[in-house]
């Protein structure tokens, strides 16, 4: 049996400038140079037990000093409020392995070595440690320079790959094993990312297969990138690969009292092009916090003059509609078992329509009336 392994690449090209196909990408520490320089790595965890996980490793040039880094992250479990850890250090204090892979920040600790990556948290409230698939022909693209503003750069690492472990949270009388799947992405300016964007859209997901990872950057009216990757692994299903341009159209925001009204919520997107075309419904959220509240003093003040920010977590379902590529036969149901090449199948719109359950991630740079 056939699986297939489809990839959409909302973009103007493919996944790198040149068009050509790329190799492992990078994700160790650039350690860039300059008063306004910034990078970091988030992950998103979500378990089979219910439990999700918003983590990121940031390493800052803003304030006294070069390369400061916090690691901050949210446990959340259904019916509980998220509870968030974090850990900061000057970088005379924290430890960066001499391949750049591996990360030690107090009690949180971040290994980027192939083929397998670890997330590890070991603070005296909550223990953490995941293990997670990151082989190089693992699911992750390069976000091209065309999609994005000049010197802003970003490369997903993993998408929905598979992980496992264990978790310790407060609450528990003992740790918990457990499994699921995790997103990776990584993103390096040496600008400050508020001068460059004033939002940033991720919307992640996984369902019967298929992993999505769907990322919209905008400043104001003057610019607007939009890229999205997906992969599904199916059987009875002929293989095809498409590469196109597309456009996303933000639906309207949320009606009044739901969220903050100075960082809003559109109410979801739908991107089209041509005879592909898809929507991402937004829904409630379950996470909205101050990412700069868990930075010590003096760095948030340094900060905070140029950027108020807002990160807030919403649940997302995916619907995209692709069409084999022309002179493709069509793809036949997921359950349909092919033989009769004459026999009746599915329309190719009915047939290459995919239905993925997901979170979106959206972190705004300031409010939107200060702009």
């Amino acid at each position: 049996m056939n699986a297939l392994a489809w990839t959409m690449l909302i973009l103007g090209g493919a996944t790198t400038a040149g068009g050509d196909e790329p190799g492992p990408l990078d994700p160790s520490a650039r350690l860039l140079e300059g008063s306004e320089a910034s990078e970091y790595w988030s992950l998103y965890v979500e378990l089979e037990s219910g439990h999700r996980i918003a983590q990121q490793f940031l390493l800052s040039n803003s304030g006294p000093g070069d390369h400061n880094a916090v690691a901050v992250g949210h446990l959340v479990e259904p019916g509980r409020a998220a509870f968030r850890y974090e850990n900061g250090r000057r970088r005379g204090r924290w430890k960066l392995s001499e391949d750049r892979l591996f990360f030690d920040i107090a009690a949180s600790h971040l290994d980027l070595h192939r083929p397998t990556g670890e997330l590890r948290i070991t603070k005296d409230v909550i223990e953490i440690r995941l293990f997670f698939d990151f082989p190089p022909d693992t699911l992750a693209a390069r976000i091209p320079d065309d999609r994005l503003p000049t010197d802003y750069h970003v490369d997903v690492l993993a998408i929905g790959t598979p992980t496992r472990g264990s978790i310790h949270a407060p609450w528990m009388s003992e740790p918990l094993e457990t499994h699921g799947r995790l997103w990776l992405s990584h993103t390096w300016t040496p600008k400050s990312e508020a001068e460059l964007i004033d939002r940033r859209v991720e919307i992640l997901g996984h369902e019967n297969g298929t992993s999505f990872y769907g990322l919209r950057v905008t400043k104001h009216d003057e610019f607007a990138g939009d890229w999205i990757v997906a992969s599904a692994t199916t059987p009875n299903i002929i293989e095809s690969r498409i590469n196109i341009p597309a456009h996303w159209e933000e639906l309207k925001r949320s009606r009044a009292g739901q969220g903050e009204s100075t960082y809003p919520l559109p109410s979801g997107f739908r991107f089209s092009r041509g005879p592909n075309s898809g929507h991402i419904a937004l829904g409630e959220e379950w996470l909205r916090f101050d990412p700069l509240s868990v930075i010590p003093q003096p760095f948030r003040w340094f900060i905070r003059r140029s950027t108020n920010p807002r990160q807030v977590w919403a649940e997302a379902r995916i619907g995209v509609t692709l069409l084999p590529s022309p002179g493709s036969p069509s793809l036949p149901d997921t359950g349909e078992v092919v033989s009769d090449p004459n026999s009746n199948r599915e329309t190719e719109k009915e047939t290459a329509e995919r239905s993925v359950t997901g979170v979106a991630s959206i972190t705004f740079m300031n409010p939107s009336e200060r702009r």
